[in-house]
């Protein structure tokens, strides 16, 4: 009997650890709604709305989820990437090769592989056309310009590295206006999206050390976080 109930109170000591309201610790932004895809501690890109299907990629997986965040469902997983996601009318392309300049930064792909029913099957694309999408900035309709600040801190004695800290975002009006965007969170920023609203999604990786403004990537086991702008134009 007293193995019995000592069985329940680490059931129940365990399930208060698992189940953390997360509202608690974590209260909501008025200008920033907070999304979390299960696990891959690394959101890499985000294609979709939030209004209707948003897919987010992390290192190995694709979800998607059609109500807003609330459940995800893993649609595709894969030993290498998926590094990037481009979205055409209701067919996903799921590319895997990221590269660029450090002022343009890319996901791109040949023959890859799609999906046209919301990731219940796959096919190999047999275009050879490359299929390629900037990340690191995106542009409005009316011209206003998002990209992605870099920060890093060069680690003294070792030319050519650097700590990174975490990203900004700056934007850039259609006047040339130019200011940094009010982005309370500091993670290192993957991708960039503006969906038909002009709503702004922010893919980010990484957790912040406070003590030295760095950035630690990133437990398999954390979830992979994308921000949507509660406004158009933030």
């Amino acid at each position: 009997m007293k193995s019995f109930f000592l069985m329940v109170i680490v059931g129940l000591l365990v399930a208060a650890c698992t189940k953390t309201d997360r509202s608690a610790i974590m209260p909501e932004d008025p200008n920033w709604i907070r999304l979390e895809a299960p696990a891959g501690g690394q959101a890499m890109d985000v294609a979709g709305s939030v209004d209707s299907v948003l897919f987010v990629a992390t290192l190995f997986n694709i979800y998607k989820t059609s109500d807003a965040g609330r459940s995800w469902e893993r649609i595709r997983s894969d030993h290498v990437g998926p590094q990037g996601l481009y979205l055409r009318r209701d067919t996903l392309w799921r590319l895997t090769n990221r590269g660029g300049t450090p002022t343009v930064k890319t996901v791109s792909g040949r023959f890859a592989y799609y999906t046209a029913d919301g990731g219940k099957t796959w096919k190999q694309d047999i275009n050879s056309v490359e299929l390629q999408r900037q990340i690191n900035s995106v542009t409005a309709p009316g011209g206003t310009v998002y990209t992605v600040k870099e920060n890093t801190t060069p680690i003294p004695n070792n030319i050519g590295s650097a700590y990174v800290n975490p990203s900004d975002i700056n934007r850039q009006a259609e006047n040339g206006n130019s200011r940094l965007v009010a982005f309370p969170y500091k993670h290192i920023i993957t991708s960039l999206l503006l969906d038909s609203k002009n709503r702004l999604y922010v893919a980010v990786s990484g957790t912040h050390i406070v003590e030295t403004n760095r950035i630690y990537c990133c437990p398999d086991d954390s979830p992979s976080v994308v921000y949507v702008s509660r406004n158009p134009l933030p």
